[in-house]
């Protein structure tokens, strides 16, 4: 029998190290995690996610794991081109926070490439109870709708307005279904783009409606939903106004204006006053980078965290992840318990911000 040469077996070593993902020099491959998000200049949405992901790696000393941003703009074919990028660099981990739209346009190519993704922003139910390779570390439109509905119904108030954007109608057009379904009595429902939006049109169609309670069902982080706010209040001074968990920002308070004291923003995170983790994070994270975070940042930090414990587990592929998430189901994250279901869901409160000058 013929012996192999020493530098044929120089060789097969090294792409048997290779093959178990560590050096040459005895040290792991890092695991490289796509996060997309929007990242147009001037945008703290998609800054403020990519430093939540930098500011986790300082926190807990990662050493396994780097991030490659990409950016989607928050728009369906940009997140298609987005993700083709993703899969010509051969990154197989994914972290999205882009709006339900973009969600549902590349779920199909995540799921026949096999690329796991931690989904932290679209909350759309056409990605539930799936056995597939799309995971979410929030509540679906479901149960998202369920909550706030429950909460309108047990205010004082009890004529609700409605005003849905329809842009973003992978989320609003179930989030509304489910509303109805969730709501004691029907509300009145004015359908708008926000993109287009024609304050003025809209002036007049609100004053023709009789309402103590209005329900701004957009999504997005679309801040000129502060001035329907403020158009609300000029028509009836007394009435509440009820946001969508995703218009949890900053710039909220810029565009609300002196409507803010008549707004309530549901949240997936306790107030700061009762979460000192929550407190301590956005401390940590306006001293670090000079600005407050969008809370969406909070779902991404939570989403590598456990990714980050399962590379740690010594899980590497997409299967290997998946597979130890739903064996597991039960994480508990710095900023608290999240519970996956068989397909990757979860079920968690919302909390109702009724003072949002000291969130930020």
């Amino acid at each position: 029998m013929k012996l192999l040469s020493t530098k044929t077996l120089i060789i097969c070593a090294v792409l048997l190290i290779s093959a178990s993902g560590i050096t040459a020099c005895g040290e792991k491959e890092k695991v490289t995690v796509a996060i997309m998000t929007k990242l147009e200049a001037g945008s703290i949405v998609g800054s403020s996610e990519i430093n939540a992901a930098r500011l986790f790696i300082e926190d807990h000393g990662i050493k396994d794991i780097e991030i490659f941003p990409i950016d989607d703009a928050w728009e369906p074919k940009k997140a298609k081109a987005a993700y083709e990028e993703v899969k010509k660099r051969g990154i197989k981990l994914l972290i999205t926070s882009h709006i339900s739209t973009c969600a549902v346009a590349i779920s199909d190519a995540i799921n026949r490439d096999r690329t796991l993704t931690f989904v932290a922003g679209a909350a759309t139910d056409k990605l539930s109870r799936k056995d597939d390779y799309i995971l979410r570390n929030i509540q679906d439109v479901e149960g998202e709708q369920e909550s706030i509905a429950g909460y309108i119904s047990a205010m004082p108030q009890k004529k609700l307005l409605v005003i849905r954007d329809l842009d973003n109608d992978g989320y609003t057009v179930p989030a509304l279904e489910h509303f109805l379904k969730f709501m004691k009595g029907q509300p009145r429902v004015i359908d708008i783009s926000i993109r287009k939006l024609d304050l003025g049109d809209l002036e007049a169609k609100m004053k023709k409606e009789n309402f103590d309670v209005l329900y701004l069902l957009i999504g997005g982080y679309k801040s000129t939903s502060g001035s329907i706010a403020q158009l609300a209040v000029k028509i009836r001074p007394n009435c509440a106004i009820v946001f969508t968990p995703w218009m949890k920002t900053p710039a909220l308070l810029e565009t609300t204006g002196g409507a803010v004291k008549n707004s309530i923003v549901p949240s997936h995170y306790p107030p700061r006053a009762k979460s000192p983790a929550v407190n301590n994070y956005i401390e940590r994270f306006k001293k670090k980078f000079g600005y407050p975070p969008t809370f969406i940042s909070l779902n991404v930090y939570s989403a590598l965290q456990i990714i980050s414990e399962a590379v740690s587990a010594g899980k590497r592929t997409p299967d290997e992840i998946r597979d130890y998430v739903l064996k597991k189901k039960h994480f508990t994250t710095d900023f608290g318990a999240i519970a996956f279901d068989d397909f990757g869901d979860v079920r968690m409160p919302l909390y109702f911000i009724t003072d949002l000058t000291v969130e930020f």
